[in-house]
């Protein structure tokens, strides 16, 4: 990708949507047409080193984009002396859970809908040779504020282009803790698949408003729960109003068996996504419509910020008693320290702190 500085005069920054360990995503337009776009701002700096992985999301986005409605498409790309820069479609809607807990209602067939799409996304990413490798709800995006607006997959920072018969090249553990397959801890080699266990979190989340495995209190724990694929639809207030065939569909979805777990094109028959509507019926209601889920899944949501809040003012309390020549140096040292700071308090913290984040 040759140099040029003349392109960044092309488009003048805006407001800045959202930061990473090594870039910066800005709102941008580009001031011969006027169109606006998310700018991916990547440091040459921060990713030196790294070089091979923002010349990966070059090559896989020019191979998905304006290809599939539910996929953001890469429009322009250029470097400079010290940056690459990346423009994306500007999704303004907001992050998934974000739009589902702004609205007034949310019902079993709106998820299911959602997961439709989504699923129809990852079978054409998958179709073209791609694995995204950091499915989540952060990175499913709303084109739009309009209520029609469509679901957009983005953030392919991990992705890679793979061929069928190169799978086992692929051995490196990332994506984001609770979503990641267990196959790829198990660094034997992973493909496609990967994006199908992270569908099934993001379903449980979605008509939960918590994933499956963050009960764990430890990365360990984490670990033997998502390798076991030890899961329960618990707290039973959360799952009373889902359909059997909601809950079936994240049954094959989190098959831990990667040769046993279905292919995207698969799901998109699923009985859940038929069109037929499954869902329980509001008791409330003499009518029969869907139960609502949307309180649910806000009071998990805020249940959930709320263990975080308690646990880390606890945490901030942690008396420290090292004196200046005691600090640990060096990014290795301090992990260390951390942990052990952190095992510390869990051994102080409160009964009713323990209980409480062992809830989720």
């Amino acid at each position: 990708m040759a140099e040029n500085d003349n392109m960044t005069c092309q488009y003048q920054t805006g407001r800045t949507l959202g930061r990473g360990n090594f870039a910066v995503v800005k709102e941008a337009v580009h001031i011969k047409t006027g169109q606006y776009f998310a700018c991916k701002v990547i440091s040459k700096k921060l990713m030196e080193g790294r070089e091979n992985m923002v010349r990966t999301e070059i090559s896989v986005l020019s191979k998905i984009s304006s290809g599939h409605r539910n996929v953001v498409t890469l429009h322009d790309y250029f470097e400079t002396a010290n940056n690459v820069y990346l423009c994306f479609d500007l999704c303004t809607g907001g992050q998934l859970l974000q739009r589902v807990c702004s609205r007034g209602k949310f019902h079993e067939p709106d998820a299911a809908n959602l997961v439709k799409k989504i699923c129809g996304a990852i079978e054409y990413i998958h179709k073209c040779g791609i694995i995204h490798r950091d499915l989540k709800p952060e990175n499913l995006l709303f084109d739009s504020p309009a209520d029609d607006a469509e679901i957009m997959i983005a953030d392919f920072g991990l992705s890679r282009v793979v061929e069928e018969d190169k799978f086992h090249a692929i051995i490196e553990v990332c994506g984001t803790p609770g979503y990641i397959a267990p196959e790829v801890y198990q660094q034997r080699g992973h493909g496609p698949a990967v994006d199908i266990w992270a569908l099934g979190i993001i379903t449980y989340y979605l008509l939960s408003g918590y994933i499956p495995f963050n009960r764990a209190s430890t990365s360990k724990q984490l670990y033997d729960n998502t390798m076991g694929g030890f899961y329960a639809f618990e707290p039973e207030r959360y799952w009373v109003n889902v359909s059997d065939a909601g809950k079936g569909f994240i049954r094959r979805c989190l098959t831990v068996d990667p040769e046993s777990r279905p292919g995207a094109g698969v799901l998109g028959s699923d009985e859940w996504l038929d069109g037929k509507k499954h869902f329980v019926p509001d008791k409330t209601c003499p009518a029969g419509l869907p139960a609502d889920l949307l309180p649910q899944v806000k009071q998990a949501s805020v249940e959930r910020a709320s263990c975080t809040s308690i646990l880390l003012r606890a945490f901030s309390r942690l008396p420290t008693r090292l004196t200046r020549s005691e600090m640990p140096q060096g990014r290795k040292t301090r992990t260390r320290a951390f942990a052990r700071a952190k095992s510390r308090w869990q051994s102080r913290c409160s009964s009713r702190t323990r209980r409480l984040w062992s809830q989720f």
